[in-house]
């Protein structure tokens, strides 16, 4: 194609995909309670939504999809915005972050399972692109993972798993999630890293390195409202 040729040709076989964020935020603005807790409100909008995309591809013949939305800078962003207009308000904007996609809530303390099932009733209204994302503990039993993957399967998943990964720099000490990630247990080391799932990449959100002045220096890969969101993290 020729740089200065129009694209619109070949716009019959895209695909142009509406990204949705903040459900589980939507539905505490409407009853107070989040997407584990109920969760209808939620999915009336979402089916709402993909009635209207089926309006667009019957009236201009394109192609449009629902992406849920695995919003990196976006989730912070937008919390910004809605503070501007509507102040903060408890479980939609109190926090630095909303929440991804159809996500139940990161800070949910429900089981692997729990989350699947109050997962999948959205599952088939993004169908621009999504994933469904369970966190297990470090050490976790490697047969129960193995039939939560084939549970997440058998429900038609995209299954991501997430670990998160701490250790020492100097003695190799990994942590467990209820160990101090200040200093190492082991050996008293301050260099340490910390590697976390990013979406649907990994990332450091901890990296502490020695300067050539002999001082300590410690960064992160993650943005400060995703930072915000690794720390609530416990379902996801």
């Amino acid at each position: 194609m020729h740089p200065q040729e129009r694209i619109e040709p070949v716009l019959d076989s895209a695909t142009a995909s509406f990204g949705i964020t903040a459900l589980n935020e939507l539905q505490e603005l409407y009853n107070g309670k989040s997407i584990t807790e109920d969760g209808s409100f939620a999915l009336e909008v979402l089916q709402y939504i993909n009635e209207k995309v089926d309006d667009f591809k019957k009236k201009d013949g394109r192609l449009y999809a629902i992406y849920g939305t695995p919003a990196e800078n976006l989730c912070g962003v937008q919390v910004k915005q809605f503070r501007k207009k509507y102040g903060i308000v408890e479980n939609v904007s109190d926090r630095e972050y909303v929440s991804n996609s159809f996500h139940c809530h990161v800070s949910e303390k429900i089981l692997p399972t729990e989350k699947q099932n109050k997962e999948y009733r959205f599952w088939e209204l993004c169908n621009g692109g999504k994933i469904q994302y369970v966190k297990y503990p470090i050490g976790y039993n490697l047969d129960a993972l193995s039939t939560l993957i084939d549970r997440a399967m058998e429900m038609g998943y995209y299954e991501g798993i997430n670990l998160d990964l701490s250790y020492c720099d100097d003695c190799g000490h990994k942590f467990q999630d209820d160990e101090i990630e200040d200093v190492c247990p082991s050996c008293g080391s301050k260099h340490l890293t910390k590697i976390n799932r990013m979406n649907g990449y990994l990332a450091y959100s901890q990296l502490t390195v020695t300067l050539p002045n002999g001082q300590l220096h410690t960064y992160s890969r993650l943005s400060d409202h995703k930072m915000a969101e690794v720390k609530d993290r416990y379902s996801m």
